[in-house]
């Protein structure tokens, strides 16, 4: 079964900068023989089109489409009136949701994810709790602080996912699994050499929890995203990767056909 691996894809914010991606991607998958694509998150920035998108690369390509949403798929920038477990909820419409569950796949593989959140643990520790509660430094402020209300503290949504993703992981303990998070999982997939804004906003990328969750229970693959760069890392018997589309300005062709052709990894499982 040959597995497509993708995430950050920003259908709206590409398509407003005049590249549209949706056909790129379709090609794509036809073109590479893909069975089942992953998609890690951040389809776009409004759970109605991403459910959309996602129902429109099943029908054009006949792969199925495993997904966890992003913050963006939660945000309430279209819909003030939403918190982000409206959103959330609403995006469970989609069969192939991995927040409704765990899939199983050919040969004792199984895929099990969620949208994950950040505890901190990743930021500098120069920084407060109550400094990253703030979720601003100097003019920058990180967009969830308005755009992803959930109505519980920021640890308390990592806690809500990490023991949720704990459980299942428990139960298939000694399957073939394939682990789809947004957030980073591991500090080595952080922005490196940080100048001192980005020592502050690594703390909202992930947890390394989610990294040990996945070593303890041997996970085969970890899937994620968030941090628009592209990286793989062998931890053990455990492969982490990062597969980001992005936004078009960070594209190196500035072809969405070129680039998602590029951009799209393959993996195969038996």
């Amino acid at each position: 079964m040959r597995i497509g691996i993708l995430s950050d894809i920003h259908v709206d914010i590409n398509q407003e900068a005049g590249k549209p991606v949706m056909k790129g991607l379709t090609l794509a998958i036809i073109s590479k023989g893909i069975d089942k694509m992953n998609i890690a998150g951040d389809m776009a920035r409004d759970y109605q089109l991403t459910l959309a998108s996602l129902e429109a690369l099943e029908t054009e390509t006949g792969a199925e489409c495993l997904f966890v949403p992003g913050n963006h798929d939660i945000w309430n920038e279209n819909h003030p009136e939403m918190t982000a477990w409206d959103a959330y909820e609403r995006l469970k419409a989609y069969k192939g949701n991995l927040v409704n569950g765990p899939r199983r796949l050919a040969g004792g593989w199984v895929a099990v994810g969620d949208l994950g959140w950040y505890d901190y643990s990743l930021g500098s520790p120069e920084f407060s709790v109550e400094d990253f509660n703030r979720m601003q430094i100097g003019d920058r402020l990180w967009q969830d602080k308005v755009k992803a209300v959930w109505g519980r503290s920021t640890r308390d949504m990592h806690d809500y996912f990490y023991d949720k993703l704990k459980q299942q992981l428990r139960d298939l303990h000694g399957s073939n699994i394939i682990l789809v998070i947004h957030v980073l999982p591991i500090q080595g997939f952080t922005v490196q050499n940080p100048n001192r804004v980005w020592s502050y906003l690594n703390a909202f990328l992930g947890s390394a929890q989610y990294g040990e969750l996945a070593l303890e229970h041997h996970v085969h693959y970890v899937i994620c995203g968030h941090v628009h760069y592209r990286m793989q890392k062998r931890i053990n018997n455990t492969e982490f990767i990062c597969n980001c589309l992005n936004y078009s300005d960070q594209w190196i062709e500035k072809d969405p056909v070129q680039d998602i052709d590029q951009v799209l990894k393959v993996i195969e499982i038996n």
